[in-house]
């Protein structure tokens, strides 16, 4: 089901530098077909963090859920199986790699949601330079689908913005941070990364890196994409003032390592 991977020097480079690179083709079909299939099942029937995002208007066209390796097989084998916890080490630096969650987004044909500009730490219970994100495509996905794009270098601002709720609610609303700039009022300040991607394509982004995406009104096709959040070595448990909650208590206390049942270790370096 796997083959083996090569991330180049170059792909490394990039991430460091830009905050966000574009992986080909390093999930096979075997794997696209079982995630297929599990995330109609998904859909039909979400687990407990499913959700739909965007504004009462068009409501139903952005679904969402996370957590769902702790139920699914097939998310399961994914998770903890797949080259991804591998592909995250290798760009991160990291001898060890824990699975944070994963994230299930999926833009319907129609749907006009944006996915509002944010980065993604301020949302979560972790702290550490070693974190990213490997988002998969399980479509071909164009600007005109949803593609996502990136602000070059913005995970070396030294910046930590109040994160953007995807329903249009205001529970993240910490006063301690910063609002994100209006990227979109002066898009010529910033330097921009997006690229067309087809199923079994990733890109890998690092959790400071600031992204957004225009809906899928454009397109006949769906925009299925699979997030898996990861976690090096220097990554902590932390609790923040407003955040997304995890699925369940993981037994942490602020300061630890994430290794638990909920934060596994999914992958180690030769030593």
């Amino acid at each position: 089901m796997t083959h083996p991977i090569e991330i180049t020097a170059e792909d490394r480079d990039a991430y460091a530098r830009d905050g966000a690179v574009c992986l080909r083709g390093l999930f096979d079909d075997a794997w696209l077909d079982r995630l297929r299939v599990a995330i109609d099942r998904d859909i039909e029937k979400p687990g407990p963090m499913g959700m739909r995002y965007g504004r009462k208007t068009d409501e139903g066209t952005f679904f969402g859920d996370m957590y769902m390796w702790t139920y699914d097989p097939d998310f399961r084998d994914f998770a903890l199986e797949s080259p991804a916890a591998e592909i995250a080490g290798a760009l991160m630096g990291s001898k060890k790699v824990n699975l944070f969650y994963d994230h299930l987004l999926v833009k319907e044909p129609g749907s006009e949601s944006l996915t509002p500009w944010h980065h993604d730490l301020p949302y979560w219970c972790v702290e550490g330079d070693q974190v990213c994100s490997i988002w998969l495509a399980l479509d071909p996905v164009d600007k005109t689908s949803g593609a996502v794009e990136f602000v070059r270098g913005s995970h070396r601002w030294g910046k930590l913005f109040r994160a953007q709720d995807f329903r249009m609610k205001t529970i993240f609303a910490d006063p301690s941070l910063e609002e994100i700039p209006d990227i979109d009022a002066d898009r010529d300040s910033y330097e921009f990364l997006s690229w067309d991607t087809e199923p079994g394509d990733c890109i890998v982004f690092h959790a400071l890196t600031v992204h957004g995406a225009p809906g899928n009104a454009a397109s006949d096709r769906r925009r299925r994409a699979l997030s898996t959040r990861w976690a090096g070595d220097d990554a902590v448990y932390i609790e923040r003032p407003a955040m997304s909650e995890p699925l369940r208590d993981p037994g942490l206390k602020p300061g630890d390592p994430l290794d638990s049942e909920l934060f596994p270790v999914v992958w180690r370096g030769a030593a």
